[in-house]
């Protein structure tokens, strides 16, 4: 890096666009509908709940994951199937473990890594779900 910086500007601006990695469509949509999806959830549940609007948003995340069966009966099998995503997490126990440990780190926090976990469909969903539920 040191021997970049020493080379004239003209030059580094025609070697830094190699360095760059192209990123697949496939993960350019996922993180694009990462964040459409997470603005427009903190949008709707601020305007709706106010100062309690993220903890009722990672309520209704989780729920929308477990199919709203509600967690204190037990996870489905979908949910299983969403936190095994994580490459780590491949038995029931170490997801028990996991989102013992995930509940007890800020809602933010909470909120940000479930929402990763998601496919696109399930984000798109999970927004069209919450709006149906919210007008209600």
């Amino acid at each position: 890096m040191e021997l970049f910086a020493k080379l004239p500007m003209d030059m580094r601006l025609r070697i830094l666009p190699y360095t760059y990695r192209v990123q697949s469509n496939h993960l350019l949509r996922d993180i694009e509908s990462y964040k459409q999806t997470k603005e427009t959830l903190l949008s709707v549940y601020h305007s709706y709940w106010n100062s309690e609007d993220r903890d009722w948003l990672i309520n209704d995340i989780f729920a929308y994951a477990n199919h709203y069966k509600a967690t204190m009966y037990g996870y489905v099998d979908n949910f299983y199937s969403v936190f095994k995503r994580k490459p780590q997490l491949q038995t029931i126990e170490s997801i028990h473990t996991y989102v013992n440990h995930l509940q007890k780190k800020d809602v933010k926090t909470q909120i940000n890594i479930v929402l990763g976990l998601f496919t696109v469909y399930e984000r798109t969903d999970l927004v069209i779900d919450l709006s149906k539920i919210l007008e209600e």
